[in-house]
């Protein structure tokens, strides 16, 4: 094997070159499936590696981004893997490989529990549509990963397994609700990992933790089996190191219709390209640069960054074209409109699943202080709901108005170009709030102040590696598409880490 893929403008965390087998865990996705498949490399060889690299660095004390390994019963299943191509079996694109797993997902004999106390106990019969897509590809479950609780945060701080710990600096947060599974990823304990995002919840951790993540447009992954928060904004996605594992992931997550969700599209439009080996450039794109609301009040560290790419994108022959976004100021205000009594409803149906008696406001006193206050503010004593006629007009009038303004800028444009968050990872707190340009700030709001409105309009979206700030923090960048462009913004993805490579 070749080494590290590439050099994204930052070094690889600490972690990364520390703890057994480093060297193995530095390669890429596609790089371990093409040496299983050679015979280069054994199923249960990497699983072992990557569960050591777990007991070594991980742990409470540790990242902890793992909440379950499935030690015995993963090696074995590795094993079987083995059996299996020395038969001489059909292998799927992702046979042989571990992945980490967002408790958000259920598992089938596996504890699934969304990172609450709510659901320490319950063990699902049935696998989530995306974990079963995976397993099917070949791939394996490591291990169930730490999250923001029920998923409906930013920090990943969580009340009942402590905070997932960022590889940069193990004093600020991974970012979330998928923390786990950016923080698990960028540390090489596995080469991919499952999250979910209805605001920001691949995208954020991707761009605090220095790796790749995708957003897709809803309706190409079946959520089925997801503990989710919205019917109008949840999708799963993938955490990588790479963007041709990423785009490798988007395939073979959306593969298919799904029983369980009816927004899934059983044949997805636009064809998700293979960029194993692929070359790409940014030479002769138009990427729309919004002004406005996705330029103001950010860290001047943020702004120097995202002055830097656009220099650099210019330079390699691409059109940076100004453009703005009507109503995006508006979008977060509404998709809180959207999910909290969304949230509601499928909470409930869940906690009847797992056969959790009383329903959401009876456990409303197990969840911590965020969640209590998000939840308890549409159910329980000190419930103010969400009107009906508020969430109807958010649904069938400002969100699409939303979604015209980022149709309108995307006109003429291959894709828009904005900061993940105003600022890089904060300290991890136990509280609701950071220092952002010297005031006192709701750290969720702040961080999803350019996910959140990509979410409500619909939208596919990117998290690539940007750069570094002088502390030595990573910064994400995002790339925003139309619907189903996901092949567009792989192909600019992939152009962007390329031209990013260093010697």
């Amino acid at each position: 094997m070749s080494g590290a893929a590439f050099d994204r403008l930052l070094d690889p965390p600490p972690p990364a070159g520390a703890g057994p087998h480093a060297d193995l865990l530095s390669h890429t996705l596609t790089e371990l499936a093409g040496e299983i498949r050679a015979g280069r490399l054994g199923s249960r060889e990497l699983t072992t590696a990557c569960l050591e690299r777990i007991d070594a660095l991980d742990g409470r004390d540790g990242l902890n981004t793992v909440l379950l390994a499935r030690g015995e019963a993963v090696l074995d299943e590795a094993a079987q893997r083995d059996e299996q191509q020395a038969a001489g079996a059909e292998l799927g694109p992702l046979h042989g490989i571990p992945v980490g797993i967002k408790d958000a997902f259920a598992t089938a004999g596996t504890r699934t529990t969304g990172g609450t106390a709510v659901l320490r106990d319950w063990v699902p019969d049935r696998d989530a549509t995306a974990v079963a897509r995976l397993t099917r590809a070949g791939a394996l479950v490591l291990a169930k990963l730490n999250l923001h609780e029920a998923g409906f945060g930013v920090s990943s701080n969580n009340p009942h397994h402590g905070p997932v710990r960022n590889p940069y600096d193990p004093s600020r947060i991974a970012g979330g609700s998928s923390g786990g599974s950016g923080a698990a990823v960028a540390a090489h304990l596995c080469p991919a990992a499952l999250g979910t995002d209805t605001g920001a919840s691949v995208r954020h951790p991707a761009a605090m933790c220095g790796v790749v993540g995708v957003k897709p447009t809803l309706g190409r992954v079946g959520r089925g089996g997801l503990l989710g928060l919205s019917w109008s904004y949840d999708v799963a996605g993938p955490i990588t190191r790479d963007v041709a594992d990423a785009a490798l992931m988007v395939r073979v997550l959306s593969s298919g219709p799904d029983d369980r969700d009816p927004a899934a599209v059983a044949s997805p439009r636009g064809e998700l390209p293979d960029l194993t080996g692929a070359t790409r450039s940014v030479r002769g794109r138009r990427i729309g640069v919004p002004t406005g609301y996705f330029a103001e009040d950010n860290d001047p560290e943020i702004d120097r960054v995202l002055a830097a790419a656009r220099d650099r994108l210019a330079d390699a022959g691409a059109e940076l074209v100004e453009v703005s976004v009507a109503r995006a100021d508006e979008a977060v205000a509404t998709g809180f409109l959207t999910v909290l009594p969304e949230a509601v409803v499928l909470t409930e149906a869940l906690l009847q699943e797992a056969g959790v008696p009383g329903g959401l406001a009876s456990v409303l006193h197990q969840l911590g202080d965020d969640v209590r206050g998000a939840l308890g503010s549409q159910v329980g004593p000190s419930a103010e709901p969400v009107p009906g006629h508020v969430y109807a007009r958010a649904v069938h009038e400002t969100v699409p108005a939303i979604r015209r303004g980022f149709l309108d800028a995307l006109d003429g444009v291959d894709a828009l170009l904005t900061p993940i968050a105003p600022a890089a990872a904060p300290p991890i707190v136990d509280g609701p709030s950071m220092t952002h340009n010297g005031r006192t700030v709701d750290l969720f709001e702040t961080n999803i102040r350019y996910l959140f409105p990509v979410s409500v309009a619909g939208l596919p979206a990117v998290s690539v590696p940007g750069g570094v700030t002088a502390d030595g923090l990573p910064v994400g960048l995002q790339l925003v598409g139309a619907p189903w462009r996901e092949d567009l913004l792989l192909d600019l993805a992939l152009a962007w880490q390329q031209l990013t490579t260093t010697a």
